[in-house]
């Protein structure tokens, strides 16, 4: 009695699933990647901004406060808030974009 070599059906069947559940676990880490990189940019964005706007209010006198800054084609909120602390000036700026809110928020005493 000789047996054909080959794959049974539930082989082919157990070998499809195996694959199709490694894929969709790829596609399902690629999309988090990229929505973590996407947030990664626009807090980046969201701190150039804010140091910005502290130069500018300390070095400058300007004040930026509700103001919105377009940066790679990102719109970046600042509010910006001074305050006299025991003789110091302090500067606070809180920067964001609109889908993620106030993510940085910077202080500088002088």
């Amino acid at each position: 009695m000789s047996r054909e070599k080959g794959f049974t059906l539930l082989e082919v069947i157990i070998a499809v699933a195996i694959a199709g559940m490694a894929f969709s676990a790829f596609i399902l880490l690629s999309g988090k990647t990229a929505e973590t990189t996407t947030i990664s940019l626009k807090t980046t964005l969201s701190t150039v901004a804010a140091h910005n706007a502290i130069d500018e209010a300390i070095y400058m006198g300007k004040n930026k406060n509700d103001e919105r800054e377009d940066i790679l084609n990102y719109e970046i909120e600042l509010k910006q808030d001074f305050e006299e602390l025991m003789g110091y000036r302090i500067v606070k700026v809180q920067a964001g974009t609109e889908d993620t809110g106030m993510v940085v928020e910077l202080y500088e005493a002088r």
